[in-house]
């Protein structure tokens, strides 16, 4: 289960309807909110039993294998062979929906490594090692180290119960701060849901979503996928459209910063407010999506006296942050950061 990348931001004022408090810090899952259950279509996944508020931390899971983004068949083999009983028991009993690979090189780097003749069974040892593979491809998470330069992939197996859906409920992402994967309830959950998270970007229309997915072997049905609204799709082709140019505008800002005029910012900023409102109209109120487009706005906000504008994004920024990732995330610190900053500038903008 491959991620996107983080952005820089979280979420609202304590109200009665509160997220629920975990019971105690460190490695969990939330079993007094949800249970395990087979599904028609999907293997194992993962139900509410009660209501579940928005922000609410369902899992807080420690990794049982973490290995470099370029290690292979042969390093987690050994990861998983010396795992205990419990941990490589549960690590077996995770799915494996990908197809062997092709890069076939490993199979002569394993057989160096035997100590001994193993020829009657070195067949069944590259079989062993072949689904371990596929187990670690179907359910590994990227990891970011805190400075975002190391990426890592590993298997959360509680978390890794989660399935697909490109209207999630839920929100992943690695904590590099307590080293831990968290996901959070992105809205109301009622008991009977299935809790689903998104393995992809979903800032793409549904058939660029259908390609992303074909890695884990299965065409996603959910409501965004199969739905007979052909707007829903046209404005995720235009969030992708935007999206794609506030990134190629920023790219030609950092190279001309000093030609840059007042005119191009307000240009810049014109296409996040078109995101932002695509966004809140489509319901896509996650970090990766509308936290990132609040951040930029805010900046560029800030840049061409907007000043209002940047603290009522700022404050919404932080608002999806303590949602998505916690008070524990860097994101939430970094939106908090900018809050602080949005603050400054409209006060002084008050007095003048």
């Amino acid at each position: 289960m491959t991620v996107p990348d983080p952005p820089d931001l979280s979420a609202p004022t304590i109200t009665d309807n509160a997220p629920l408090k975990p019971p105690n810090p460190g490695s969990y899952a939330r079993r007094d909110l949800y249970e395990e259950r087979q599904t028609p279509e999907s293997g194992v996944g993962a139900f509410a039993t009660t209501t579940i508020p928005s922000g609410t931390r369902i899992f807080c899971e420690e990794s049982i294998v973490m290995l470099p983004d370029e290690a292979g068949h042969v390093e987690l083999y050994a990861a998983v062979k010396g795992l205990d009983e419990e941990r490589k028991a549960m690590y077996w009993a995770l799915a494996a929906s990908t197809k062997a690979s092709k890069d076939v090189a490993w199979i002569d780097a394993l057989r160096e490594c035997c100590d001994e003749d193993i020829s009657e069974t070195f067949n069944e040892l590259v079989e062993e090692h072949e689904t371990a593979w596929s187990i670690y491809e179907t359910n590994r998470f990227t990891c970011k180290s805190r400075d975002g330069v190391t990426k890592s992939l590993g298997i959360f197996p509680q978390s890794a119960r989660l399935n697909h859906s490109c209207s999630p409920n839920v929100f992943h992402r690695y904590n590099p701060v307590i080293n831990r994967l968290t996901v959070h309830a992105l809205r109301d959950i009622q008991a009977g849901e299935e809790l689903l998270t998104s393995y992809i970007d979903i800032c793409h229309p549904t058939v660029a979503r259908r390609q992303l997915l074909k890695h884990w072997g299965f065409r996603c049905r959910c409501s965004a996928c199969d739905s007979p609204d052909d707007e829903e799709d046209y404005r995720r082709k235009r969030i992708e459209d935007l999206v794609n140019r506030m990134g190629n505008r920023e790219k030609r800002r950092v190279k001309n910063e000093g030609k840059w005029t007042g005119k191009d910012y307000e240009r810049d900023l014109a296409i996040i407010v078109k995101c932002i409102r695509l966004l809140e109209k489509e319901g896509m109120e996650e970090t990766d999506t509308l936290g990132m487009a609040y951040a930029a706005g805010v900046r560029l906000a800030v840049k061409v006296g907007e000043e209002e504008d940047a603290l009522k994004w700022a404050e919404k920024a932080v608002e999806i942050e303590r949602k998505c990732l916690g008070e524990d995330s860097m994101e939430f610190v970094r939106a908090g950061e900018l809050l602080d900053m949005a603050r400054r500038v409209n006060a002084k903008a008050e007095r003048s």
